[in-house]
């Protein structure tokens, strides 16, 4: 059975491939052009390999079970409790590109937050993400987490370049996914990301969330305008 994409999925990657491609300087007809070898592609690779079958569903009661403290360890990373003494400065050396600044954006005020009022409210919780022997090379946060409401959004950064690309991203999304359902009896979780790309889009879903919007134009970063993409995950929801 060939995957149905859902709408709001294709929608997004419509809207970031039309901005992309506008931003080189296509015009309407190069558009139609790009469409025309695109479904060329599709047409090649269909007669290549047959349609795909549906891609097994997330498997998200794998999150769920009894409470599990920090740190808790995965195959290649793990992810320790955030300390503001030693800690406080990877932070600030892992800031200075777009994704870093992100990590502190207010999506309530499209303001930057301070590093010290990001780790100082009870809403928020932090981990630093680590290397099996110890190397930092990343954070993960839950912000704005509602008790009452069972739901907080989730921010990811890999902080050291060269620990970039190499899936590792994943692996510690799913790790703090499972800590927020079993230790703050999470029920929802979104994520907002500039990451706007397949890519990044195809890594969330496989995890289990899915896209609820994007938000155009909607922070600004170093003068220029990001769209963000909003994902959301519901534990126990189909």
């Amino acid at each position: 059975m060939e995957k149905k994409i859902p709408s709001e999925t294709i929608d997004t990657l419509a809207r970031s491939i039309f901005k992309e491609a506008s931003g080189y300087g296509f015009g309407q007809v190069d558009i139609i052009r790009l469409i025309n070898v695109l479904m060329d592609l599709c047409t090649d690779v269909e007669s290549a390999t047959g349609t795909a079958e549906e891609e097994a569903r997330p498997d998200i009661g794998a999150f769920t079970g009894p409470p599990v403290e920090l740190p808790i360890v995965g195959e290649r990373i793990r992810i320790r409790p955030f300390d503001s003494a030693r800690d406080t400065r990877l932070l600030e050396q892992w800031l200075p590109d777009k994704y870093g600044r992100y990590f502190v954006l207010s999506c309530a005020t499209a303001q930057l937050i301070t590093i010290d009022a990001l780790t100082s409210s009870e809403n928020n919780h932090l981990g630093i993400v680590t290397l099996l022997d110890g190397k930092p090379i990343g954070a993960m946060a839950f912000l704005d987490h509602s008790q009452k409401q069972k739901r907080a959004e989730l921010r990811k950064l890999i902080g050291d370049m060269a620990s970039r690309g190499k899936g590792l991203a994943e692996e510690a999304t799913k790790l703090w996914i499972e800590y927020g359902v079993r230790n703050l009896n999470l029920e929802k979780i979104y994520v907002s990301t500039l990451q706007t790309q397949i890519s990044n889009i195809k890594l969330n879903e496989r995890i289990g969330f899915r896209v609820e919007g994007l938000l155009r134009n909607e922070v600004t970063i170093d003068g220029s305008r990001h769209d963000v993409l909003r994902m959301g995950l519901c534990i126990g929801a189909p």
